[in-house]
């Protein structure tokens, strides 16, 4: 059963409830008024989908009638009763969009056909539309969703609206902070795009579509087309949920727009939208991708100028150590000796920073050398003596005498090692202990750094590997750092083909366990991840 809602207007009662008690009869909601006035203040209050109206009535006539309401809603379907018609009548009801035509005397039938034909015919315009709007839509989006400037995609929205509505001219904006820029136009002198602009600026303020016509009851809408000397015009906002993006603007200097041109509009304007969102979020993405790039690069020339600079005072360093070692005497040579040993493992660091390759492409080269764990730690321990007795620290060993020659790159390995245990021992409470631990499992060594005392809470133990973070807060804590060490720890185990976990309770103290290949000669080059 129908249930589009009707308004009649009839002069004449008898004709008027005629009117009501058939198309009540056929289902649809019907509302009445016997003059113009009436049917307009009916009509601002209330949504219609078809107005039935005699054409000659005293005060204003059905066409007058038609033109009101339709200003009102540019969608409403109308459908005219007359006793007698004229050619002239004919062509303006055409021009003000009359639907259908029904002369008097007529039948119930003839009345429920004419009403059927105009909102079937509206149906078909609808279904129209939306065919209509596939081709165009679809050329629209293959156009904007590969487009990645803001400019290119307001002019390819403004060729699409103009060619599918036959406009005049036409007026695109971007919005910027709640005001209109960067207009593209069509066909617009400088006069009428001033004008453009005030009305652009008025639809991004209330983000609402705008339909003007010539002979508008509003002062201010028919002022606007006498300057933009239009007979129609539509202005439609590109909205982004409750922001407006841009706005459109088409107009006609003699015609006005067909009904199913703003919804078209309307639907075209919401995927420039989307294709402007996109361009924004790409363009952001390449600002913050350009930034980050130049910090990259800023970050890799003061590593480079640092590390340079650091080679002159190291050189120094290294001439005076060669120099005591040989004068002192043999009871305090291996404190020099310890001096000149960790020198040299500080010069090959620099050297590896200053070597740009590896830092850009990410992936050292690996060293095979023949390694035997016990020296390796033996080696370190003492290094870190004289630090673990300042805190009364005792160091343990517990390597199993068996432990097999490894193949791997010392280098990284006494990285490795070095970061763990200065990483125990700066964290471990005073008269505590640290111990390592090693065994062979198959084809690969498992290695553990074992402290006592000092805990790290369950919820921060899988962040304590990324750089630059540190369980202690930054301007609390006391210890020093950069909060880099355990990020290069696992960075260095993963090149070597490894992996490293952290263990920490109260009982047990803190635990770092990595396992690397027993021999890395079949190891493929792994990318350096801090």
């Amino acid at each position: 059963m129908a249930k589009e809602r009707v308004l009649i207007v009839d002069d004449e009662v008898d004709v008027l409830d005629l009117c009501k008690r058939i198309l009540l009869a056929q289902g649809y909601q019907v509302q009445t008024a016997h003059n113009g006035y009436e049917a307009i203040d009916i009509a601002n209050n209330h949504q219609f989908d078809l107005l039935l109206t005699d054409i000659k009535m005293p005060g204003m006539s059905g066409l007058e009638i038609a033109q009101e309401l339709k200003e009102i809603d540019p969608n409403l379907i109308c459908v005219t009763m007359t006793g007698f018609s004229t050619m002239d009548m004919a062509i303006n009801a055409l021009k003000l969009g009359i639907d259908e035509f029904i002369l008097k005397p007529f039948t119930p039938k003839e009345l429920s056909a004419a009403i059927s034909k105009a909102l079937e015919k509206e149906r078909l315009r609808k279904e129209n539309f939306r065919l209509r709007s596939l081709i165009p839509l679809f050329e629209l989006n293959k156009t904007l969703m590969t487009t990645i400037e803001e400019q290119n995609v307001l002019k390819s929205l403004l060729e699409i609206a103009q060619q599918e509505t036959k406009a005049t001219f036409a007026g695109v904006y971007l919005v910027e902070n709640d005001i209109v820029s960067q207009p593209i136009f069509i066909n617009l002198s400088p006069e009428q795009q001033l004008v453009c602009d005030e009305l652009a600026q008025t639809v991004c303020q209330n983000n609402t579509s705008s339909v003007l016509t010539l002979n508008a009851a509003n002062p201010d809408h028919q002022l606007i087309m006498e300057r933009l000397q239009a007979a129609a015009v539509v202005a439609i906002p590109m909205k982004s949920q409750n922001s407006c993006l841009g706005v459109l603007i088409l107009g006609n200097s003699e015609d006005r727009f067909a009904p199913s041109d703003k919804d078209f509009l309307t639907v075209l304007c919401g995927q420039a939208a989307i294709a402007l969102q996109n361009a924004q979020l790409f363009t952001e993405k390449q600002q913050a991708y350009e930034q980050l790039k130049m910090l990259d690069h800023m970050k890799s020339e003061f590593i480079n100028i640092a590390a340079h600079e650091l080679r002159t005072p190291l050189a120094i360093l290294m001439g005076y150590a060669t120099v005591l070692e040989e004068e002192l005497p043999p009871g305090q040579q291996p404190y020099v000796s310890n001096i000149s040993r960790n020198a040299l493992r500080l010069r090959a660091l620099i050297d590896d920073i200053l070597n740009l390759k590896v830092l850009e492409s990410g992936i050292p080269v690996l060293a095979q050398d023949k390694i035997d764990l016990h020296q390796v730690v033996e080696s370190i321990r003492q290094d870190l003596a004289l630090q673990a007795d300042e805190k009364k620290l005792q160091l343990n060993v517990k390597i199993p005498l068996d432990f097999p020659e490894m193949t791997a790159d010392r280098q990284k390995l006494d990285l490795i090692l070095v970061n763990l245990f200065h990483n125990a021992v700066k964290f471990t409470p005073s008269s505590g202990s640290i111990t390592v631990w090693a065994e062979a499992n198959g084809s690969h060594a498992t290695i553990s750094v074992q402290n006592s005392g000092s805990i790290i809470p369950k919820e921060k133990q899988s962040q304590i590997f990324d750089r630059f973070y540190q369980v202690e807060a930054t301007l609390t804590r006391e210890h020093g750092g950069a909060g880099l060490g355990l990020a290069i720890v696992r960075g260095m185990v993963q090149v070597c083909g490894g992996s490293i976990r952290v263990e920490s309770s109260e009982e047990a103290g803190t635990t770092f366990t990595f396992t690397m290949p027993l021999d890395n000669t079949n190891l493929k080059a792994r990318k350096l991840e801090l």
